[in-house]
């Protein structure tokens, strides 16, 4: 079995035990990192988006990442892997995560986020806004 086909299902697996835990969305991906062994790239708050109010990535060694996403109601959690044609993506919003927090409140990652959320939407990770 190739690494990356490993990853994806310890991701899914982790996902699925921690899903009816009672913690929030940040305990409950900081606990998918921990019992799959990924690493926490970023947790992020999605202003303006009429589905979605937060996304968060996980990093796995074969270069993929688990991406979770929680519906507006906070009731529903989506999950995906996505591989390296993400990065470009992925790569600012992890560079604001890594920024201090005085720093992350005077600088934007609203656009970033747009666009990470369009290309996981046009590519069927996360589920597609109302029209």
């Amino acid at each position: 079995m190739a690494a990356d086909e490993l990853d994806a299902i310890v991701f899914g697996m982790a996902v699925e035990s921690v899903r009816a835990l009672s913690l929030g969305f940040t305990e409950k991906v900081a606990e998918i990192a921990n019992r799959s062994h990924g690493v926490l790239l970023f947790d992020l708050r999605i202003d303006g988006d009429l589905e979605m109010q937060r996304i968060a990535a996980i990093r796995y060694p074969s270069n993929q990442a688990g991406i979770l996403a929680l519906d507006k109601q906070g009731l529903a959690i989506s999950h995906c892997m996505v591989n390296g044609t993400f990065s470009s993506f992925i790569a600012p919003l992890e560079d604001w995560n890594a920024l201090p927090l005085p720093m992350q409140a005077r600088t934007s990652i609203a656009g970033p986020a747009i666009l990470f959320i369009g290309a996981l939407r046009n590519a069927g990770c996360i589920p597609r806004g109302r029209s």
